[in-house]
């Protein structure tokens, strides 16, 4: 960083490659981007993730329901069609559920599932709304088992699921197969007991502004004078600074006392949020347990069976924030003249 100059990065004013990264901040920003969140989720939500295929919402699972299987007809060798089948999206979705009821059936807990694997799903208002519903139908001494497999979101939406959480007085365990970043840590961290997978990561909660860690924007004010700071910096520095202020207080208030040793101390969620380390800088199950985390690592297998990716989407128009583009498999799967008509 230059004196009285902007952040450097690909988005800079003169469209260079080392021009003024302030241009992400100001694009993620109008996008409502302040979260927990790393830095590479938000760089596949702005750049790969304007789909014209639109993310299937909560709100639209009664119609789904409703409306019959989309099918995929098999040829015969003489061109006679086979019965149709199941498309591969969902079966996987059949044995998703499946394997989810099996286990609340064996439990005998209410399950609620924060699985996300494309790059436009992360914890937002829908996941919220969903999470808090379903708390709000379980008896109130109902146990609760939170599947998570997720990037991370935005941070008002994590603290509605915390404060959720936190007012439900049945036990609530987080089973964690492969990876819980970010906001998905600090649900974890508000429940009775973490199950890691052998290999499972969680990872720190420091918030994101415009996908840059809060704490080092906030570093600025210190680093250098006002008067070495353009303003927009300036402004920006100001609001990460207060982030990381109501990060710290609220993370304190919503986790866990198990994961303090049974005491009120902020020592823990304190060094999740300023300890220096990268947003992404996995914590594994044995550090998580050095940590004094309430972790077990007794995972069920049906828990890797429910977060399992789903099938590779077809081919589909791909557009970003600064034009228009379709990508190689696409463009492979197409003739030309179907290629035209798509980017007309």
């Amino acid at each position: 960083m230059g004196d009285g100059k902007c952040l450097t990065g690909p988005f800079a004013a003169g469209g260079g490659p080392a021009s003024g990264g302030v241009a992400m901040i100001e694009i993620m920003g109008a996008l409502g981007l302040v979260e927990w969140l790393g830095l590479a989720s938000v760089s596949a939500v702005v750049l790969g993730a304007f789909r014209f295929r639109a993310r299937p919402r909560r709100g639209d699972a009664a119609a789904a329901a409703a409306a019959p299987p989309p099918v995929v007809a098999r040829q015969g060798g003489d061109g006679a069609g086979l019965p149709p089948t199941v498309s591969p999206a969902d079966a996987h979705r059949a044995r998703v559920q499946a394997s989810t009821e099996a286990f609340q059936t064996g439990r005998g807990s209410v399950v609620l599932r924060i699985v996300h694997h494309l790059p436009y799903e992360y914890v937002d208002e829908f996941t919220a709304i969903e999470a808090i519903d379903a708390l709000r139908g379980a008896g109130p001494d109902a146990p609760v088992d939170i599947i998570l497999h997720t990037p991370g979101g935005l941070l008002h939406s994590a603290q509605q699921i915390l404060h959720a959480l936190k007012h439900h007085r049945g036990r609530k365990t987080a089973f964690i197969p492969y990876s819980a970043w970010s906001a998905g840590t600090m649900i974890a961290l508000a429940c009775d007991e973490i199950v890691l997978g052998s290999s499972a990561v969680i990872g720190p909660i420091d918030p994101q502004l415009g996908g840059l860690p809060a704490p080092l924007l906030a570093e600025l004010l210190d680093d250098k004078s006002n008067d070495r700071i353009n303003d927009q910096m300036l402004v920006i520095a100001k609001m990460a600074k207060q982030a990381v202020k109501e990060a710290k207080e609220f993370a304190c208030d919503y986790v866990n006392p198990v994961h303090n040793g049974g005491n009120e101390s902020c020592a823990l969620t304190n060094e999740l949020i300023g300890s220096g380390r990268n947003h992404q800088a996995p914590i594994m199950p044995q550090e998580a347990r050095a940590m004094g985390l309430n972790v077990s690592m007794d995972m069920p297998e049906l828990m890797y069976q429910i977060c399992q990716p789903p099938p590779e989407e077809e081919a589909m128009l791909t557009v970003n924030l600064f034009g228009s583009r379709v990508d190689e498999k696409t463009a492979s799967l197409l003739d030309l003249k179907s290629l035209e008509k798509l980017v007309r």
